[in-house]
């Protein structure tokens, strides 16, 4: 939450990976993702869109993950196909962030990309500062073509992040230790 130093927010704010129920509800989460909209967006494209993976959507996804692992490694066994059939059950809400760049006289595609990937951060600012837990997820799936077609993404839709919401669980991470950022300053 918001307190006396607004820059907390952004300091303090951590991924949490234990995430119960209940997932906000969708007056607040569209008020997330109305907020995640401020990113940069040059040429004002909005190259990006959202899917919603709620309740028994999260069993669904969870089928795709388990046939794109299966199509993926022939030889996975029943286990380990289990435990990539309960990944969306790790927390009551993910969003998928889906990046659609298209081509622009002015706005590369990197430039598109870079915008989406704020989106999914902001909607991970925003979770933070409503108390909720996030924890945005990447990896292969968004790339197999069973999960692509179960998400209804078309050629140059990119998934950027998985973001997974929910109450936070479990203790509190710890703080970040103390670091000073790389900078390079000429005067």
């Amino acid at each position: 939450m918001i307190g006396e130093d607004p820059l907390a927010v952004l300091r303090d704010r951590r991924s949490r990976a234990a995430l119960a129920s209940p997932a906000p509800p969708r007056g607040e989460l569209q008020e997330i993702l109305d907020a995640a909209w401020s990113v940069p967006d040059h040429g004002r494209l909005r190259p990006w869109r959202f899917i919603v993976i709620e309740e028994a959507a999260r069993d669904l996804l969870g089928d795709a993950f388990a046939a794109a692992h299966a199509e993926r490694e022939p030889t996975a066994d029943p286990a380990e196909l289990h435990r990539t059939r309960k990944k969306p059950l790790r927390a009551p809400l993910i969003v998928v962030v889906v990046a659609t760049p298209r081509p622009h006289p002015k706005v590369p595609v990197w430039e598109q990309r870079a915008t989406a990937a704020c989106v999914a951060y902001s909607v991970v600012l925003a979770a933070h500062v409503r108390g909720l837990g996030a924890m945005w997820r990447t990896g292969w799936y968004g790339e197999a073509p069973k999960v692509r077609a179960h998400l209804g993404l078309v050629d140059g839709e990119e998934v950027t992040g998985w973001v997974y919401l929910g109450t936070p669980a479990g203790p509190e991470p710890p703080p970040r230790p103390p670091a000073d950022p790389p900078v390079t300053w000429f005067s």
